[in-house]
């Protein structure tokens, strides 16, 4: 391994949307990437082995944020940081060898499959499991099944020379996936950053939470999300998981993590790190919550 490149954790095996998403951090060039069985082993090597990075999924467009991958990076490790984050968006398609027409049964990622279900309960296709989209492609191409289809990103089933039979298959359109990378830094500011931040108030009592975002507001420190876990060891406590704008550098950013250790919370910093400049996850749903009240409807 040449000394500029980073050896790059992840679950693997190659091919996954996991290894596909190391491309897109600009401050990797060079890397040699390492496959993984589980999120606990690369979040484990990370820990225990200084120049060493991983990529975790950490929120996806249609199951928000992945609470387990943040539990294991949140109470497991004591030296990791995000170092950075970028937001995977791809299309489902798929793929066969001769015609669709011809389909009985369809391959693929569970989570694929479950996102396609209309596009399988139309065609009353049998459904079959693979580790990733690209094993799913690979299975098509040896088994020589025409009856076979795989569902996987445009990108995956071309590299099998697999004939595309439809180029959009999934129920809620562009799957957007937010990844971070881990390791052991802080990086420099850019001065376009957001910091991630896990804040235990030393007591449970009422306002809590409202006197933890009010220390944001106060430093003049713009909150960006917040997430409540609660703590098995002592009941009725809870950890927040809070990102916000700026860098732990900066005076606002420091000043709010100074207030929140003065008021008796227990503050761990998961890194601070470029924002991401592309498209965000978002839900894949185009309007207002149902049933949601509105201004107008209470005349005002």
């Amino acid at each position: 391994m040449e000394p500029s490149e980073k050896l790059i954790c992840f679950t693997g095996p190659k091919g996954t949307s996991d290894f596909r998403a190391i491309k897109l951090f600009e401050s990797v060039e060079e890397f040699e990437a390492l496959p993984m069985p589980s999120v606990s082993e690369v979040i484990q090597t990370v820990n225990f082995t200084p120049g060493c990075y991983g990529i975790l999924p950490m929120e996806n467009s249609t199951d928000g944020e992945m609470t387990t991958i943040l539990d294991k990076l949140i109470f497991s490790s004591s030296n990791v940081r995000i170092q950075g984050e970028v937001v995977l968006a791809e299309g489902i398609a798929s793929f066969g060898l001769a015609d669709l027409h011809l389909a009985t049964s369809v391959v693929s990622h569970p989570m694929i499959l479950d996102l396609s279900s209309r596009f399988i309960k139309e065609r009353g296709l049998v459904t079959r499991h693979a580790l990733s989209t690209s094993d799913a492609c690979r299975m098509v191409v040896s088994e020589r099944d025409s009856t076979l289809i795989a569902l996987a990103p445009p990108e995956v089933g071309e590299q099998f020379d697999l004939v595309m039979y439809a180029s959009e298959v999934s129920d809620v359109g562009e799957i957007r996936t937010r990844y971070v990378l881990i390791g052991q830094e802080i990086p420099d500011p850019t001065g376009a950053d957001k910091t991630s931040l896990v804040i235990t108030p030393g007591a449970d009592r009422v306002g809590s939470l409202s006197e933890v975002a009010k220390v944001f507001a106060d430093s003049g420190v713009n909150m960006l999300s917040i997430l409540s876990r609660p703590l098995q060891a002592k009941i009725g406590m809870h950890s927040f998981y809070l990102t916000c704008e700026g860098h732990i550098s900066q005076d606002s950013v420091s000043l709010a993590v100074q207030s929140l250790l003065k008021i008796g919370a227990s503050v761990k910093l998961l890194g601070s790190y470029p924002k991401w400049k592309g498209a965000e996850v978002t839900t894949p749903f185009y309007s207002l919550p149902q049933g949601s009240l509105e201004p107008s409807s209470l005349g005002l």
